[in-house]
């Protein structure tokens, strides 16, 4: 599995907790995800279903972090339907890439949204698997940087 090095606690805990529920040959499922187990980290997650033909991707869950930062509610939408997340753009193709080599994938995705102060955003993208290795769902974890505050 794949290191990721990352930068702020939401996303370490995130990770470690992914990792908790993975094994050397297969990826976790939803079913294996519980969200009591992730309340330090819960507001910084999307959930993602993957449809695979054609490939879109389906805005089950944003964390109310994530919705913070937004210009817009993206629950239940499909971002090919979203004008700056379908393709071609940096996001869809992180996602892709996420889908088809079934790894996490830290992306380092710029910010664009509404809050002019942001400096840095994180991101992981982490798969799910409800067979262990074809990827039916993405696990996002997000964090922002404001100009004036530490990592969060």
């Amino acid at each position: 599995m794949l290191e990721v090095k990352v930068k702020t606690q939401p996303i370490r805990k995130l990770y470690d907790y992914w990792l908790s529920k993975a094994s050397p040959d297969k990826l976790p499922a939803r079913h294996d995800i519980d969200p009591a187990e992730m309340a330090d980290f819960l507001p910084h997650l999307i959930l993602l279903d993957v449809q695979t033909s054609p490939l879109d991707f389906r805005y089950r869950l944003i964390g109310t972090h994530i919705s913070a930062y937004l210009r817009n509610d993206h629950t239940n939408h499909w971002m090919s339907t979203l004008d700056h997340q379908k393709p071609p753009s940096r996001i869809w193709d992180n996602c892709k890439q996420a889908v088809e080599t079934a790894q996490p994938i830290y992306p380092s995705t710029p910010y664009v949204g509404p809050k002019k102060d942001i400096v840095e955003m994180e991101d992981l993208i982490l798969p799910l698997a409800r067979d262990g290795v074809n990827v039916d769902m993405l696990l996002v974890g997000v964090t922002y940087t404001r100009k004036s505050a530490p990592l969060i």
